[in-house]
């Protein structure tokens, strides 16, 4: 079948590939993303580029900026922040967002 090189034989190996089906919690996606909001008001998308990276990093960042009595939630990709100080926070987080 192979042996015939001059030959009209046009047989050809078929190769055949295991499928790999990871498991999703195992392995974390190339760039989780989440979208945040201010009061349910979209401030921009929170990007995680490394595995130590959390979403609630950004409640620890607004707490070093000196926000504090907030409330957060995440609902599917959406990051709720809720807050008395909105404007500030909104403010705070469009630069953080940005620099990231």
């Amino acid at each position: 079948m192979f042996n015939n090189v001059g030959g009209s034989s046009s047989s050809y190996p078929i190769l055949a590939f295991a499928l790999y089906d990871s498991d999703a919690n195992e392995v974390k996606n190339s760039h989780d993303a989440y979208d945040v909001y201010v009061n349910e008001e979209y401030v921009g998308k929170k990007v995680l580029l490394t595995e130590t990276e959390d979403v609630d990093d950004v409640v620890s960042f607004l707490n070093k900026q000196g926000i504090e009595n907030i409330d957060h939630q995440l609902v599917g990709d959406h990051y709720v922040v809720k807050t008395d100080q909105a404007d500030r926070v909104k403010e705070i987080l469009d630069t953080y967002l940005k620099n990231r």
